[in-house]
């Protein structure tokens, strides 16, 4: 499963990375005489009901979607870390008011949160930003508080402290490196879980803002046209598909070694 996940994400990769270099069509060009085109040499992937090349945009777009979902789950990844080890270590009543405040949010859907933090400060990234990286902290923060009581709580462990070995040394040493093999599972499946979330909240139009590339927006603008269109509809459906598919492979795989 690992290769498979690999592969496909190197595919993903690839065109998020060689795509805006290799296709020199401009994402945002409309030409109103060639709408709904059919796949052609000149454009692969066809046009959309304004013209613009959809290879052009899905190719941007990949870079958007992939950027900001990385960027959510690293930013929730190393807040829920440090909230989860701080619990472990110090225990008592910051153990207890961060796995609470993990409680509360994990109360509600994740989606809806982002769809709320959207909604109320009009859209775009910022509040796209917030809003994932509130919905995933609580997972890291109790996959991280959980290993590291592990951790803290074994016998080698234990002798370190006795020898007087400072906390930040322990946490480094012996508590950090089990915690981040975990992290690097979480991470991948939340970075597919945020691409859907990205794509949700594009289609909605509550993301990234037109006429800025991003699929779920693609998706929703070719909607309408899909029976005209079923090639340039299909193309987000799969990007989206294929990444979200790769991350949760890749995801099981290191899952599975980790256990």
């Amino acid at each position: 499963m690992s290769r498979v996940g690999a592969l496909l994400l190197g595919l993903v990769a690839a065109l998020a990375l060689l795509g805006p270099l290799l296709v020199a069509a401009d994402p945002n060009a409309q030409d109103l005489l060639r709408t709904l085109e059919p796949p052609s040499a000149t454009h692969p992937l066809g046009t959309d009901h304004v013209g613009r090349d959809v290879l052009a945009r899905l190719a941007h777009g990949a870079l958007r979607s992939l950027g900001i979902a990385v960027g959510c789950v690293a930013g929730a990844a190393t807040l829920g870390v440090v909230l989860g080890l701080v619990a472990a270590q110090a225990g008592g009543w910051r153990d207890t008011l961060v796995m609470r405040l993990s409680d509360l949010m994990l109360a509600f859907p994740g989606i809806l949160l982002a769809l709320l933090l959207a909604g109320f400060l009009g859209g775009g990234v910022l509040p796209m930003l917030i809003g994932l990286k509130l919905t995933l902290w609580p997972q890291f923060a109790r996959m991280a508080r959980n290993v590291g009581l592990g951790v803290l709580g074994s016998a080698h462990v234990e002798a370190a402290q006795l020898a007087g070995f400072p906390a930040r040394t322990i946490l480094a040493r012996h508590v950090a490196p089990p915690v981040l093999r975990q992290v690097m599972v979480l991470a991948s499946l939340g970075v597919g879980a945020a691409v859907m979330s990205i794509s949700a909240l594009g289609f909605l139009g509550l993301g990234l803002q037109p006429p800025t590339p991003e699929w779920g927006a693609m998706v929703s603008e070719l909607l309408p046209y899909l029976s005209e269109a079923p090639v340039q509809m299909a193309a987000p459906c799969l990007a989206i598909l294929l990444t979200v598919l790769g991350f949760t492979l890749l995801g099981e795989a290191w899952s599975a070694r980790a256990a």
